[in-house]
């Protein structure tokens, strides 16, 4: 309500009690005299409510302490204290929550008959939200008389931040030590053995390979010398991740998919390295660089507006892929078909689509 329509209805209100008394003391009579002291008692009524402070409140919100997830529910509890107690006819409260937080359309408002109360409790959910970083700005409160003549509004700004995790989409990945048996492309033992580092010789036991065979030490010692390795960390594995070009369900599942890898290898206490592909490439060391990987997950979109292929030669070309290549896109396309045959010449390359969650 304006002020413009509060002054309107008060002035008429105003020309009403005048009209009356002005007809009771014409008439004489005992209901003109009653109706004069009825709108006299509510013009007091109305006055008060317009300059009363009984929008003075403090509001507070609280959420699940939980980690937010993208497809659960959120429940909310929200509590207005109003400060002065007065007779109302009606609350309503209004919460400022962003579209974009649920898959469902939000009208969250709540209607209360709050009487003299100081207190109101409301508790509502918000269902499936959306993965993301979101801020409730804060809440309307509503009041009108009880003959629903006048209402006062005031925003409160109880503001309120959300950051929603994506959901994890279960996927297989390759053992620790796996070579790329039954991968798209098996590396052979050679090629593997590039990812370790040499760090010593040992006596040659029966069963080591020739390949393994140190002949400097052989000729030195004047007996057979077998190379000792230490995996190169950084090599064990790399998550290239396309991001597409279309924010559809497929790229929310394949989000969904590195935020399931990259827990499972955290969970492995190992270093790995993650290259975002996009417009450009942007690579993350982890779990150094975990604080950007957890803020990407939450608000990353398709940027690339170009072929993979040609947004990894573009931006990538000192990038070298060893070991184990886990490879998440949202559409496998033929572009991306030509990148692995190049990169599985190094690398064993495991494959993750939303419609394949293996590897493979």
């Amino acid at each position: 309500m304006t002020k413009w329509q509060i002054g309107w209805r008060y002035a008429v209100l105003l020309i009403t009690v005048t009209a009356l008394w002005i007809y009771a003391r014409i008439d004489g009579g005992n209901v003109a005299s009653l109706l004069v002291y009825i709108m006299a008692g509510l013009t007091v009524y109305w006055t008060l409510f317009l300059i009363w402070p009984v929008t003075q409140a403090i509001a507070t919100r609280e959420v699940s302490n939980k980690m937010l997830i993208a497809g659960t529910d959120l429940p909310v509890s929200l509590r207005v204290r109003r400060k002065y107690p007065f007779l109302i006819g009606a609350v309503d409260v209004t919460e400022a929550v962003p579209d974009t937080l649920s898959e469902e359309p939000l009208d969250i408002r709540h209607p209360l008959r709050a009487h003299y109360r100081k207190v109101e409790h409301i508790d509502y959910l918000i269902p499936s939200i959306r993965r993301g970083l979101y801020q409730i700005p804060g809440c309307v409160l509503e009041i009108r008389d009880p003959f629903g003549l006048f209402m006062r509004k005031k925003l409160y700004p109880v503001e309120t931040y959300l950051a929603v995790e994506p959901a994890r989409l279960a996927v297989q990945l390759p053992h620790e030590d796996d070579r790329g048996d039954g991968g798209i492309s098996p590396v052979s033992l050679d090629l593997r053995q590039s990812s370790f580092t040499v760090v010593g010789v040992r006596e040659y036991v029966s069963g080591d390979r020739m390949n393994q065979i140190d002949w400097k030490s052989t000729a030195k010692r004047q007996g057979l010398m077998t190379k000792t390795f230490e995996r190169e960390q950084e090599r064990e594995t790399t998550i290239v991740f396309d991001e597409g070009t279309v924010s559809d369900e497929n790229f929310e599942k394949s989000i969904s998919m590195l935020a399931a890898a990259t827990d499972q290898l955290n969970k492995r206490h190992l270093n790995y390295r993650i290259h975002l592909v996009g417009h450009g490439v942007q690579s993350l060391s982890l779990p150094l660089e975990g604080a950007k990987l957890t803020h990407y997950l939450m608000t990353a979109q398709p940027s690339r507006t170009r072929s993979f292929i040609e947004s990894w030669e573009y931006s990538s070309k000192a990038l070298r892929l060893s070991g184990n290549v886990l490879f998440i896109t949202p559409d496998l396309e033929s572009n991306n078909e030509m990148w692995i045959s190049k990169i599985r010449q190094e690398a064993s390359v495991h494959v993750y689509t939303p419609e394949r969650r293996t590897t493979g």
